[in-house]
């Protein structure tokens, strides 16, 4: 919302400046967005009087004119425009005058007369900009008065940022009682006007709908002028918030918008057939709004008809038949207080607008008539008119109703870490419009009618300490002892040692949302619940995350969609599944995963490049791994993953206990998740890890090594792991380092045969091993494979 400072200061006027007063509205729990200065960028424009007026002789649309502003000699000027005649009051810009635009009046000739000057329209003064009319002052106004004064434009215009809980900052009434709260000040009450009945006709109004909360009130008021101007004083205020329509209807009811935060709507009268009946749309049933625009509407929509037809929607969305125009006689000014989920039906259908607004946030329902006779009075000033009686009708349901709320003195101290005064906070209370009942120890109160947010006791504390200043409490060091476990300890430890070797692999750390969209998470995890928030940020931040997976996948997916071809991407962080043994059924784990995708270096001139695969993501994690482990007790088996390709996954185990998971993602994922590229991925749980013994460092032998090598003919079937953890077990009291170096297939043997090359390097600390002790151990473990796995030793 915007509005004029001297509008606000109109309504409470506290003896402050203007930064502290925008800085009161902040500290009221209303973000002040923007403040703009705003002021007159033109100079040299005065007052003036048509003395004379006479049609040019040649040209019957431009007018020869005589002009008093207070000299001796009147000024001579040509004027184009429609509404000069003598005797009006003109702003004038004199010879040397600066327009906007930097437009500088000289004294010229056009069509063969001399002009002194030029007659100003609110437009060429850089204002009310559709207002093409040159400006009319009232008769009261002394010639020669400086027009730059005399608009008093020089203005703060302030623009609040209003949270769904607070609709109170909607409006200038809501604004100023906060300020008089924090002031110490009283808002005078408002005054109810006395408008008086002229004519008894009126409308019935039929509630049809019995589900929705409504209220609605109306009255006829007929013989208005549609056609006469808004008065300057409106006109300024309303462009000052962006609302100035050409519809001085529409000008008034804005006025009452902003001033009360009440939407009032206008329907021509003479339109409206019988009764105004408030029901709900038919299936498929069709409307006409503004430019003949027509839209289908549906069951859950509610609707302000007569027995023929629709007349209007919530949010002062009307039929066209009954839109008022310039030839509107006589009309219906009416008020509807709706509940939220009627209105919230309608913001899905239609585009929302400034009255839909008020209505999703929330409208005060003890000033519902107040605002139509404060509407009722101002049309009958600017436009005439006969009023008739006011009718009303609501639902059997109130539109809402605060509960009394009982507020502990001791929980407020416990919460705010101080003391404050009783009588302090009674008269904050007060101040806020609460009712209140103080107790010993206690207050029972009544939030006011316009606080809908104010719900539990932590809300009135919230209230108190907004008027009582957060600058106002004292600085109190938080005191708390924390027993962090071992686990914790090293797991921060294991994470800063993991990060480090990623980071000098080149990878990138990432930090996502532990929110995540449902959708993805039951593409990855069909089979797994999801653990849905009550009241999510959105609906694709709705569910927490079981891995970090779909934030890793959704950052390639950016990535690669703004031409980053190579990643390497890390992230740790928590992970939260279903699990009925822990507390609050929620079982927590701290997970490490890593994504790669793209060329494993960047283009050069002397390597050839090629693209990553499970290899490389396999030799990261071990490395990882091995910082705190020895690669003997890692174990990769080959299982069916979730969200990975079902035959390029496989689980990691680290001495028989599960630790995470490693693959390429499933590609019919691809699409869906808009990767468009292989990617691999890895994911462990550091809850997992256990017995880590810190790595010695050991001597270094200082006798030769002696290599054997081997190749073995085996089933296709048999997992290369099987045979070296075999190997490894067999020579588990010697210094043997075993490799695989070569995997081969050919036609010689059975297409269901594999061949393997295997190397076998021997060391002793002690002594220089001797090749017959060698030879005989590797024919022992040749012989324990042939056994085992029916291998067949290749020549």
């Amino acid at each position: 919302m915007k509005f004029s400072e001297k509008w606000l200061r109109e309504w409470i006027d506290p003896n402050v400046n203007s930064t502290v007063l925008c800085e009161q509205i902040s500290n009221s729990g209303i973000e002040v967005e923007n403040i703009e200065h705003f002021k007159s960028i033109f100079y040299g424009v005065i007052v003036g009087e048509i003395v004379q007026c006479i049609l040019h002789s040649q040209y019957n649309n431009l007018k020869i004119l005589k002009v008093d502003i207070g000299k001796k000699k009147l000024l001579n000027i040509v004027c184009g425009a429609s509404n000069c005649c003598n005797n009006m009051k003109v702003a004038v810009a004199t010879v040397g005058a600066i327009l906007p635009k930097n437009i500088i009046i000289n004294a010229k000739l056009l069509k063969g007369e001399l002009s002194e000057g030029m007659l100003c329209s609110f437009s060429e003064l850089g204002i009310f900009f559709d207002d093409k009319k040159i400006i009319e002052f009232p008769k009261e106004t002394l010639i020669g008065t400086n027009v730059n004064e005399y608009l008093s434009l020089k203005d703060n215009i302030i623009k609040v940022s209003i949270t769904s809980n607070r609709p109170d900052g909607l409006s200038l009434l809501g604004l100023s009682r906060n300020i008089a709260a924090i002031n110490n000040l009283t808002i005078p009450p408002l005054k109810q006007k006395s408008i008086p009945i002229i004519i008894q006709k009126k409308i019935d109004i039929d509630i049809q709908s019995k589900k929705e909360c409504i209220n609605y009130s109306g009255r006829i008021i007929q013989n208005i002028n549609m056609n006469v101007e808004t008065p300057f004083w409106m006109k300024k205020k309303l462009f000052f918030s962006d609302v100035l329509s050409e519809n001085i209807m529409t000008n008034i009811i804005n006025y009452v918008l902003i001033e009360l935060g009440q939407p009032l709507n206008i329907l021509n009268a003479d339109c409206i057939d019988g009764a105004i009946i408030v029901r709900m749309a038919n299936k498929k049933e069709k409307v006409f709004l503004k430019n003949n625009i027509k839209t289908t509407l549906n069951e859950k929509i509610l609707v302000f008809a007569d027995k023929n037809k629709i007349l209007s929607i919530p949010g002062n969305i009307n039929s066209n038949i009954v839109d008022i125009n310039e030839n509107t006689k006589n009309i219906f000014l009416s008020s509807a207080l709706i509940d939220k989920k009627a209105i919230s039906c309608i913001i899905k259908k239609m585009n929302s607008n400034k009255a839909l607004e008020y209505y999703n946030y929330g409208i005060d329902p003890c000033i519902q008539n107040y605002a139509i006779e404060y509407a009722t009075d101002l049309i009958i000033k600017i436009c005439g008119g006969m009023p008739g009686p006011i009718n009303s009708n609501k639902s059997h349901s109130p539109i809402h109703k605060n509960n009394t709320i009982r507020l502990y003195h001791q929980k407020l101290n416990k919460i705010t870490g101080f003391l404050i005064d009783p009588t302090i906070v009674s008269n904050i209370l007060s101040s806020l419009d609460y009712q209140l009942n103080f107790q010993k120890n206690f207050w029972d109160v009544i939030p006011p009618s316009w606080r809908f947010d104010i719900l539990i006791e932590e809300d009135v504390i919230s209230d108190i300490l907004r008027i009582y200043g957060y600058n106002n409490i004292c600085l109190t060091p938080l005191k708390e002892n924390l027993n962090c476990s071992n686990k914790n300890e090293l797991t921060d430890s294991l994470l800063k040692k993991f990060s480090v070797i990623l980071t000098n692999k080149g990878y990138y750390e990432v930090i996502n949302y532990g929110f995540i969209d449902p959708k993805i998470h039951n593409l990855i995890f069909p089979n797994k619940k999801t653990l849905l928030l009550s009241n999510p940020i959105s609906q694709d931040m709705s569910c927490m995350r079981l891995s970090l997976w779909p934030g890793l996948l959704k950052n390639i997916s950016y990535n690669k969609n703004r031409q980053q071809a190579n990643i390497r991407i890390f992230e740790s962080g928590l992970c939260f599944s279903i699990d009925k043994k822990e507390h609050l059924g929620v079982r927590q784990e701290i997970f490490l995963a890593a994504v790669i995708s793209g060329n494993d270096i960047k283009e050069n001139w002397y390597d050839k490049i090629r693209k990553m695969d499970f290899y490389d993501l396999k030799g990261d994690l071990e490395s990882i791994l091995e910082s705190v482990y020895q690669l003997d007790d890692i174990e990769f088996r080959r299982e069916k993953i979730s969200g990975l390709h079902p035959s390029q996954s496989a689980s990691v185990y680290c001495k028989n206990h599960l630790i995470g998971s490693i693959g390429t993602i499933d590609p019919r994922l691809e699409k869906e998740l808009n990767i468009n590229s292989t990617t691999f991925l890895f994911e462990i749980s550091l809850n997992n890890f256990s017995d880590i013994k810190p790595l010695k460092i050991q001597e270094i032998s200082k006798f030769p090594t002696i290599r054997r090598d081997i190749a073995i003919l085996i089933s296709k079937d048999i997992a290369v792991y099987n045979i070296i953890k075999k190997c490894k077990e067999f020579f588990i009291d010697e210094k043997v380092e075993i490799n695989l170096f070569d995997m081969y297939f050919s036609k010689e043997f059975n297409s269901d045969k594999k061949s393997l090359g295997i190397s076998f390097i021997f060391q002793n600390k002690t002594r220089t091993l001797q090749d017959e002790e060698i030879n005989l151990m590797m024919n022992d473990c040749i012989e324990v494979l042939k056994n085992k796995f029916q291998a067949v030793l290749r020549k």
